[in-house]
């Protein structure tokens, strides 16, 4: 018998079971499931979104110790799936307390239908309530957040200074956007109007989009003498995802805000790319490649400094490669991103470096090996399959590509 309203199917993902609107009532034309049309939003492509914010999860339980309330926030639940998928799946050596919310009526009763089909209806904390003002009223609370997911239809805009200013000192904030056409630039009025970027669509854009959000996010926390973190952020599938660590401190704003914020010029003939600090840049009035002479595409400001750390990848991943339900594709999308996190820079595209020098486009693994040979680190880019991401110099990539 199946226990969901109607119009809704029993779906199993992790170790929860969940009423989620059936797929076929909202086809588009394209036999492609459009999850914006139905009562209750459910994502069925999002799953490595949802298993990927479990291991982040899992890996604060373990960081903050025994015997502490964690308290995980999902303003935007929906179906609730993300936050009876934490708390099922959490080892809850802590007391977790997940929060749950949803404007729409409709969502708050299936999350708790849901919550009834996992037997934790009496465990986690379900209302119906704007996301900003849920977690405002937590704050007013004394409610000590530790992490906040934010993930929502579209541009996090409307939910990042909420979520940045009340999460706790030291508090995770993981962000979805799947306005990923804005943020690679092929809207370049509403990327500067929405994120205050300027900067227009290039061939290594998906790489340059995760940089455009972040400093978004940076400036933001700044406004409230905060400074940021991120310790895991990739573009998959139609989105961008990121997890920054938020922490107090002015001072630490201000330096952070002068090693972190930059620009990036770009030539989209050849592959040469330029970083320079803010303010580094103002003296620099370089216009043209100086491998090509194509005219260069700026984008300012970015954040330029790391976007994932390597140490919390790896417990992250060691954790979840022994977690049986956790998709393969989840697992392996961690695995790429931790081997990037070692270089962690933009991707360089080998057919433009080909076009360049007027040759087929070489082998990746052969650049690769050559490169190291150099002394460099290169591994194939996750985000392009035709790309590379190393520390080498352009001069050199292009050597590796001629031999």
């Amino acid at each position: 018998m199946n226990p969901c309203p109607e119009g809704f199917d029993l779906l199993f993902e992790g170790l929860a079971r969940i009423c989620v609107p059936r797929l076929e009532l909202y086809m588009r034309n394209d036999n492609v499931y459009e999850p914006s049309w139905a009562p209750v939003f459910y994502n069925p492509h999002m799953i490595e979104n949802r298993d990927i914010a479990i291991g982040v999860v899992r890996y604060i339980t373990r960081k903050l110790g025994l015997g502490r309330d964690i308290v995980i926030v999902d303003p935007l639940a929906a179906t609730g799936v993300r936050g009876i998928r934490f708390y099922l799946e959490t080892d809850r050596i802590n007391s977790l307390k997940v929060f749950m919310g949803d404007i729409s009526e409709y969502a708050v009763n299936v999350m708790k239908i849901n919550a009834r089909l996992n037997r934790v209806e009496e465990l986690i904390n379900i209302e119906r309530i704007d996301a900003n003002e849920y977690l405002y009223k937590l704050q007013r609370t004394k409610t000590k957040i530790d992490y906040v997911d934010i993930d929502p239809f579209g541009s996090p805009i409307p939910f990042l200074f909420s979520s940045i200013s009340t999460v706790n000192n030291g508090g995770i904030v993981a962000i979805t956007a799947t306005d990923l056409a804005v943020l690679t630039g092929k809207y370049a009025g509403k990327l500067h109007r929405r994120y205050g970027v300027i900067g227009t669509s290039v061939p290594i854009s998906k790489d340059i989009a995760i940089r455009a959000l972040l400093s978004y996010i940076a400036r933001i926390s700044y406004s409230l003498d905060r400074y940021i973190k991120p310790v895991l952020s990739y573009t998959y599938k139609h989105y961008i995802r990121t997890y920054i660590v938020v922490y107090n401190g002015a001072s630490k704003a201000d330096h952070q805000l002068k090693e972190c914020l930059g620009s990036l010029k770009v030539c989209t003939y050849c592959g040469y790319r330029q970083i320079n600090k803010l303010g580094n840049d103002i003296h620099t009035d370089d216009t043209k490649c100086p491998l090509c002479r194509t005219s260069l595409v700026t984008w300012s400001p970015l954040w330029i400094c790391s976007t994932i750390d390597k140490n919390i990848i790896d417990d992250i991943l060691r954790d979840l490669n022994e977690v049986v339900w956790i998709q393969k594709s989840s697992k392996k999308l961690l695995q790429e991103l931790h081997s990037y996190a070692t270089i962690d820079t933009i991707t360089v595209r080998l057919p433009q470096i080909a076009r360049y020098l007027r040759i087929n486009v070489p082998s990746r693994n052969r650049v690769i090996e050559c490169l190291e040979r150099l002394g460099y680190r290169a591994v194939k880019s996750y985000s392009y399959p035709d790309g590379i991401v190393t520390n080498a110099t352009i001069t050199d990539i292009i050597t590796c590509c001629r031999a």
